[in-house]
């Protein structure tokens, strides 16, 4: 045999076995939606959610706020969830009525929100949102890719909300549960992206939910700590 040909097949020898199965061994996006309900304990065939009732206290930029979240889930995609934040300057609660977003402060009306916004408010629903990401999406991108969040090795699901956004979901290779996401709203003025990890993961009464979520805003970082999650029929 020449020697050209066998240096090439030394060197091919030298390469991972797994960067040659890896197109193969990854799993649809179906598949880890299914993965993710069975790491968390949740039976995917549940259809009346009910109710979801937390607290969190919430800090970003030095300010701390009291955070009171409500949600009645009637279907995996639509429901009533609204979230009331306490702080030195008031109290103002946002919500999501089936799909519609409004805020409300003290003394003022009810108005609805810029498309960025009702997104970042939307991802508020962070327990429903990991209960039906699938709920979240209308069109899913087939293929599904390994990439790198939070210092983890994640599986990677693509695709694009009702309302235009994209949303990528990132679920851990070694823990098959969702480790957070990413969600980009096209303004006026450009893209406005968003960053959501998951952490403090904590299992009670055979169900597995996260307890803390850092929110990248363009920079500004939310920090979400929850001291009361209930799964209420």
């Amino acid at each position: 045999m020449p020697i050209r040909p066998l240096l090439i097949c030394f060197f091919l020898a030298l390469i991972p076995a797994h960067a040659w199965a890896q197109p193969a061994d990854l799993p649809t996006p179906e598949a880890l939606f299914q993965e993710a309900a069975q790491a968390i304990g949740w039976k995917g065939d549940t259809k009346d959610v009910g109710r979801i009732e937390a607290h969190a206290r919430v800090s970003v930029e030095g300010r701390t706020y009291d955070t009171v979240v409500n949600s009645r889930v009637s279907t995996p995609a639509d429901g009533d969830a609204r979230f009331t934040m306490v702080g030195e300057d008031g109290t103002v609660t946002y919500g999501d009525t089936d799909g519609t977003i409004w805020f409300e402060s003290e003394g003022s009306e009810r108005r609805t929100l810029s498309p960025a916004m009702a997104a970042f408010v939307h991802g508020h629903q962070f327990h429903r949102r990991a209960l039906f990401p699938a709920a979240e999406f209308k069109t899913i991108d087939p293929e599904v890719t390994l990439e790198e969040f939070a210092d983890e090795l994640a599986f990677t699901v693509s695709g694009t909300t009702p309302a235009g956004a994209r949303l990528r979901y990132f679920f851990s290779q070694r823990s098959k549960r969702m480790i957070g996401f990413h969600l980009v709203v096209d303004e006026e003025t450009g893209p406005h992206p968003m960053d959501f990890t998951l952490k403090d993961w904590r299992t009670s009464a055979g169900e597995s939910l996260f307890w803390r979520v850092d929110i990248n805003d363009r920079g500004k970082i939310y920090v979400y700590r929850f001291d009361r999650i209930l799964m209420l029929p």
